[in-house]
């Protein structure tokens, strides 16, 4: 049988392209419009790839252009950012009982990393930067709080910074460029990866290196797992929060957390994916925050900028627990 975390991402990876479905509800029979030739450019109602079992694993053909890749090339090659997400979740459902309703915080905890160098040594602190710089600038508009401006740094160059920590992650280095970063550190302040985010319109905006093998939790140095504390999407959100990390993506799961978590996704009711991730937090008897139909924005930094400023106490009062949750959890999704 197929790997219940490749059928997830195969899904997911669907969800992204034009004009698919599963094949009579069947999970292992995806189609799609052929991402690799593009299918047919007179009708957008032709979609000829699929992503089919074959030895209990996902393999991908196209009917049109005769591409035959396995589910982990294809993946790569068609969304390389899903497929860090892909690696990540791999590891952890290889190495975390999925039967288990709660899991100690120790899950959280890092490997041991040895650097030769500190990773984050030769970079600036968004503190240090002067007030009138870019990256500074950016950060003040975003109206993250100044104590908080010390975790984030600005690089000049970053594929060539990450190749000095891991040599030739990047080939070409000709069009380099800087980013702000966004370190992932365990809780004795070590870093085991970054995400780093672009300014160019037209590249990438996220791009995550993982520097061990670890789920991408942000605000590990800084939680406190013995009081209440919170559990969102995305590390800037988490500034916005007495005590929280941040899942950044797959890991969010509902299945790595002590009963004083608090998850609290995105407001986007009409998002299936933050739909299975919340049904499965509720499922697992975690208390989970549903959303008012009236916040002004789809995130918490965003609902700060449109206003909201005491975003904790909204969640506080809009969080749920049980059948509570369910009950909740339904009519908020047909918003």
């Amino acid at each position: 049988m197929v790997d219940f975390v490749d059928i997830q991402y195969a899904q997911m990876l669907s969800g992204r392209l034009d004009n698919f479905k599963i094949k009579h509800t069947n999970p292992y029979k995806i189609n799609f419009r052929c991402p690799i030739c593009g299918d047919s450019q007179k009708s957008r109602s032709k979609a000829r790839g699929w992503l089919l079992e074959r030895d209990n694993k996902f393999s991908y053909y196209c009917h049109n252009c005769g591409a035959s890749q396995g589910f982990n090339f294809f993946l790569k090659t068609v969304d390389p950012l899903l497929f860090n997400d892909y690696i990540a979740e791999k590891f952890v459902s290889n190495t975390v009982s999925t039967d288990t309703k709660s899991i100690d915080e120790n899950q959280f905890k890092t490997k041991t990393i040895s650097f030769n160098i500190n990773p984050l040594k030769k970079l600036k602190k968004v503190s240090q930067l002067a007030p009138d710089h870019p990256v500074k600038r950016y950060i003040i508009k975003r109206q993250i709080p100044p104590h908080h401006h010390y975790r984030l740094y600005f690089v000049q160059k970053f594929k060539t910074w990450i190749n000095e920590i891991i040599p030739g992650k990047f080939e070409n280095v000709g069009k380099d460029e800087p980013r702000l970063v966004i370190p992932f550190l365990d809780e004795k302040g070590q870093c085991f990866g970054v995400s780093a985010r672009g300014f160019d319109p037209n590249g990438i905006r996220y791009i995550t290196i993982m520097f061990v093998d670890r789920p991408k939790i942000f605000g590990l140095d800084k939680v406190n797992f013995n009081e209440p504390y919170y559990i969102v999407e995305g590390a800037i959100d988490s500034f916005f929060l007495s005590n929280a990390i941040s899942m950044n993506g797959a890991e969010g799961n509902g299945n790595s957390a002590n009963e004083r978590a608090i998850y609290v996704f995105d407001a986007e009711p009409r998002n299936k994916e933050i739909h299975k991730r919340m049904e499965k937090v509720i499922k697992n008897g975690y208390k989970i925050c549903i959303w008012p139909s009236d916040v002004p924005g789809k995130d918490i930094n965003e609902m700060y900028l449109n206003g909201l400023k005491d975003v904790e106490k909204v969640i506080e009062d809009n969080t749920y627990q049980g059948l509570q949750a369910e009950l909740k959890f339904a009519a908020w999704r047909k918003v």
